[in-house]
């Protein structure tokens, strides 16, 4: 079939595309920086002060074999991996932005000592580790539509905390570039509006673990049965051995 640029354009216009700069970005704040709130006022406005985000790819781990043991080598699935999140923000005249992130590090690992070697900052000694359940959080990244905000595409991350910070490049050759401040997150779960949502396999409460008990029950059964097989004495008992051998095969 020969292109068509009308065929083109009007299954644009039909369908429309989708546009990089129509996003938002929101955190919600760890536990471990509910009480800088006040301190860094900038910490309720922070999604207007992010720039870019990386959206992730899914990144299926593979590993290679050979089916048949020659020919050629083929992929096949064995793990899935999340990639770090990148993710910019400009730094605002106050510095709130690099003071929030900065602190936010330091509850995951205390690097500041400024204060000696026992000088603990919220019951973490330097160079001490902070509780994840304290210092994770949440962040979702919505995209919209061209023509409306009711369209959108989200994406929700779940366990996410900043892995590294910085680094800032200045420079005397600027000309008044906006400071950005470039994050990594790691993260634990992802969700995006694409996805299925899963669900329970049976409505029957046990029935998964009945199905495993009863796998266990007949392993145990067959090993009895196994342990049972001995040297035949006569006919009649080499009989009887024939058939425990025939029960263990119809067992599988």
């Amino acid at each position: 079939m020969p292109f068509n640029i009308s065929d083109f354009n009007s299954k644009l216009s039909e369908h429309g595309v989708a546009k990089t700069n129509l996003f938002f970005a929101r955190i919600t704040m760890p536990r471990s920086l509910l009480n800088e709130l006040n301190e860094i006022p900038i910490t309720r406005d922070l999604e207007f002060y992010c720039k870019t985000v990386t959206l992730p790819e899914m990144d299926i781990q593979t590993s290679e074999v050979q089916p048949q043991a020659f020919g050629p080598i083929v992929r096949r699935p064995q793990s899935m991996s999340f990639p770090v999140l990148p993710v910019s923000f400009m730094v605002d005249s106050n510095f709130g932005v690099m003071k929030l992130f900065h602190r936010w590090a330091q509850s995951i690992v205390n690097y500041d000592t400024s204060g000696g070697q026992f000088a603990g900052v919220n019951n973490q000694l330097p160079f001490e580790m902070g509780y994840k359940s304290d210092y994770s959080a949440t962040m979702q990244v919505a995209v919209y539509s061209q023509n409306t905000q009711e369209v959108e595409y989200l994406y929700e991350f779940s366990g996410l905390y900043p892995i590294n910070v910085g680094g800032i490049e200045t420079s005397w050759e600027s000309t008044g570039d906006v400071m950005t401040l470039p994050v990594g997150f790691s993260y634990d779960e992802l969700k995006v509006s694409g996805s299925t949502r899963g669900k329970v396999l049976s409505d029957r409460p046990g029935s998964f673990t009945g199905n495993l008990l009863g796998w266990f029950s007949s392993i145990n059964t067959t090993v009895s049965m196994i342990q049972s097989i001995k040297r035949p004495t006569g006919i009649q008992d080499a009989l009887n051995q024939v058939s425990n051998i025939n029960n263990i095969i119809d067992s599988f």
